[in-house]
């Protein structure tokens, strides 16, 4: 295998840049590049000059770690040099014309998994890390560190076990008076219990998710209601531009803003309206995809008119979706027929809309409550969803009181899908890919 490097750190100049190596040659290509010995010995650090043939390059730290005592379970080493980006790829492309490949996506943290150093859950939550943008989401991604997770996947693993050998014991070994029948109630409710809890996981674990990503609010409504209004007052900034000519906005503008340590991320759309143009269709194309997609609608409705044909309209297209019906322009006369939220975007009033867009999402208390038992990835989430599908075939099978042994193959698939998210069955093309999300120098 390869011995692999990559920088650590932004791209950008700064104060320090650190550079990743890894692999079994990694002690010997760094002595090519330095003006003294570096000791093969772990957890110590080390001063010295980087160097190509004569010219120094820069005096760094070395913070050394030697197999399988390191992040990825191979000697690494971990270059702390002066915070020049051009410095830093003058080390890197020096480090590279001596044995080394530049790392992929991930690559790092693929190693570490490969090496049993950590399992698919923390590899995904060390990303998440990375990535947190809220209080929530790092208290989130730091819950995946946690080992109850891992013991109830286990606890899984081994019921669908017992249950899978009790099964094929009977089917093997019948002629065996000592052989225990199998009792189907017991069976069944082994079943409902287990798929019971995966479904409460699936569930919290795609809440989390949202949580991570921030949670994307639609501002929907007919032209001149007030949208981009009430983007800039929820922001606190002009960010959208502001008219009475209808059709100002175009395209989909989103801006985040973190609301009591959640992200959420605000969505302003075109004004949506019976038109023959091609331009305006288009736009309200996209407004349509954001009701779609989006997790909360906030719907923006002119609170000095009636509502009319364009509004029905959009709260035909919102239908069951979850949405908060804000009424603007409350600072003018109301004559809105609609029961809703009253704000003013003009005069920035818009506590009690926050407050219930808070209240709607409800992601807060249920997190906190399962904090421990979240699988922090889609695909990883995906697994336990087939897992819970071929229980549930199972389950029908003795629902209708057919011969058990049609259980078998069922319970066969979620016996691997539980084991590929404890990662002790390694799809190596569901792994490439898993890790290809990650930033290059993790």
């Amino acid at each position: 295998m390869y011995t692999i490097v990559a920088l650590a750190t932004p791209p950008m100049n700064g104060a320090i840049h650190i550079i990743r190596i890894s692999g079994k040659d990694t002690y010997k290509i760094i002595n090519k590049i330095s003006n003294q010995k570096v000791l093969h010995k772990g957890y110590c650090v080390q001063k010295v000059w980087i160097v190509n043939n004569d010219q120094k390059i820069d005096q760094v730290l070395l913070i050394k770690f030697v197999s399988p005592k390191s992040y990825t379970g191979e000697d690494l080493i971990e270059i702390n040099c002066h915070g020049g980006y051009f410095l830093a790829n003058k080390i890197i492309q020096l480090l590279i014309s001596k044995g080394c490949r530049l790392a992929k996506h991930g690559e790092f943290t693929q190693r570490a998994f490969i090496n049993n150093k950590i399992s698919l859950i923390e590899a995904e939550s060390a990303n998440d890390l990375v990535n947190a943008s809220s209080e929530w989401a790092i208290t989130l991604a730091t819950s995946g560190f946690n080992n109850a997770m891992q013991t109830k996947l286990h606890d899984f693993k081994n019921k669908i076990f017992s249950l899978l050998a009790q099964v094929e014991i009977n089917i093997d070994y019948p002629e065996f008076d000592d052989v225990p029948d199998i009792k189907p109630t017991k069976f069944k409710q082994i079943l409902d219990i287990m798929i019971k809890e995966m479904k409460k996981i699936i569930n919290i674990s795609n809440q989390s998710l949202i949580i991570h990503r921030g949670i994307n609010v639609g501002i929907v409504g007919k032209p001149n209601v007030g949208k981009s209004s009430l983007l800039n007052a929820i922001l606190r900034n002009n960010r959208a531009i502001i008219s009475p000519i209808k059709g100002t906005t175009r395209d989909v503008i989103k801006e985040s803003i973190n609301i009591q340590g959640i992200t959420f991320n605000f969505l302003d759309t075109a004004g949506v309206y019976k038109t023959n143009k091609k331009i305006d269709l288009l736009s309200i194309g996209k407004t349509k995809e954001v009701i779609t997609n989006a997790d909360l609608i906030l719907m923006v409705v002119d609170g000095t008119a009636h509502l009319d044909k364009n509004d029905f309209n959009i709260l035909k297209l919102i239908g069951n979706k979850k949405h908060l019906v804000a009424i603007n322009k409350n600072d003018l006369h109301s004559k809105c027929n609609i029961h809703g939220i009253k704000v003013s975007a003009k005069q920035g009033k818009l506590n009690n809309l926050i407050k219930h867009i808070i209240s709607i999402t409800k992601i807060e208390d249920s997190c906190t409550k399962n904090m421990l038992f979240i699988i922090p990835s889609t695909v990883l989430i995906g697994f336990m969803q087939h897992c819970v599908d071929n229980l549930s075939k199972a389950q029908e099978i003795i629902n209708t009181h057919q011969p058990f042994d049609l259980t078998t193959n069922y319970l066969h698939d979620a016996l691997d899908d539980v084991s590929l998210i404890l990662g002790e069955k390694k799809n190596l093309d569901f792994i490439n890919e898993m890790f290809q999300n990650f930033c290059v120098g993790k």
